[in-house]
């Protein structure tokens, strides 16, 4: 049986449909995602009040194309969610018109980056297009099935807000911060050992105060991640004829699980390996443990190298050793 795909022109606005709904869906699913109360069809009535100020259903409905009863459906459904109002136009006080409320302009603001996103995604679609109509839509097609819209945005997303992340050094009123999400991601995977709850109680004592570094990943205001660098006092650092190695330990790396996909883990290794440079330390190491598959491809990506396992470790969990070598 043939697919509407082999029979060209024929079924253009079933095709044409499709894709719409599609897009449509997938913006859907990126205002979800945003917990944003609002559905991509209704998209247009915002944007115009918000770029334009108060418009008339009929000014609408001829901007966009579409009938003045589409229209007033739309905008009854952005009335119930209180993010339009119907005022009295100033200039006739016969006439009504639509505008934002004080929620809608704040909602017309989040939605601005996002738009931007989709615009962007959309272009580049657009562009890879050929003149031929069908095959621009094939294209479209073949592009939505490839990489989901939604997946798309979410990316570009994440990549614009990972460069938003700011690294910034310990201080007295992050103390609990840097308790608070290593307990987190300890209890997740793990549990809190002796060792862990002594000097995440006392992170000024045991690592500040001993040549230590203690660095933060801050988003909106926000603390979401946090990274050591220690200096070590294992004994197995030793180098014959020469003088012992001066050590320091990568360790306490948490990252809260609400801003996983920001590349915050990498912000934190990067701030910490630059750190360390700035030392005179001779060897930077870390301990892990096998099941965290992705924070080993992680080091292993900043050039850290897997080496024998320590006999003398601090951690009962851990049965990884690393050494950094350089990226």
């Amino acid at each position: 049986m043939k697919t509407i795909e082999e029979m060209g022109a024929l079924f253009l606005s079933t095709r044409l449909k499709r894709l719409s709904d599609t897009i449509f869906d997938e913006v859907d699913k990126i205002y979800a995602a945003n917990q944003i109360n609002l559905k991509s069809r209704w998209t247009g009535v915002i944007f115009l009040l918000h770029d334009e100020g108060d418009c008339g259903v009929t000014q609408i409905a001829e901007s966009m194309g579409l009938t003045h009863p589409a229209i007033s459906q739309m905008s009854q459904k952005l009335l119930a969610l209180g993010y339009v109002e119907n005022k009295t136009d100033p200039r006739d006080e016969r006439r009504r018109v639509l505008g934002l409320t004080t929620s809608g302009k704040a909602l017309s603001n989040e939605l601005k980056p996002i738009w931007e996103h989709i615009k962007i995604c959309l272009d580049a679609r657009i562009a890879k297009a050929q003149d031929n109509l069908l095959n621009a839509i094939l294209n479209m097609e073949q592009c939505q099935n490839a990489h989901s819209l939604f997946d798309e945005i979410i990316q570009l997303s994440q990549l614009q807000s990972a460069e938003q992340v700011e690294i910034v050094p310990f201080s007295k009123e992050y103390a609990s911060e840097f308790k608070r999400l290593n307990v987190e991601w300890l209890e997740k995977y793990f549990y809190v050992e002796k060792i862990d709850d002594q000097v995440l109680s006392k992170p000024k004592k045991y690592i500040i105060n001993n040549g230590g570094q203690i660095l933060f990943a801050k988003y909106n205001n926000e603390i979401v991640g946090t990274c050591a660098l220690v200096k070590s006092d294992y004994e197995n650092f030793v180098q014959e004829k020469e003088k012992p190695l001066v050590a320091y330990e990568l360790t306490k790396m948490a990252v809260s699980e609400k801003y996983q996909g920001l590349k915050i883990g990498r912000k934190l290794l990067q701030a910490v390996i630059s750190a360390f440079k700035e030392t005179e330390g001779d060897l930077l190491f870390l301990e892990s443990n096998s099941r965290l598959k992705p924070a080993l491809h992680l080091y292993e990506s900043m050039g850290f190298v897997h080496k024998p396992k320590l006999d003398n470790s601090h951690y009962q969990r851990a049965d990884v050793y690393m050494e950094y070598q350089g990226s």
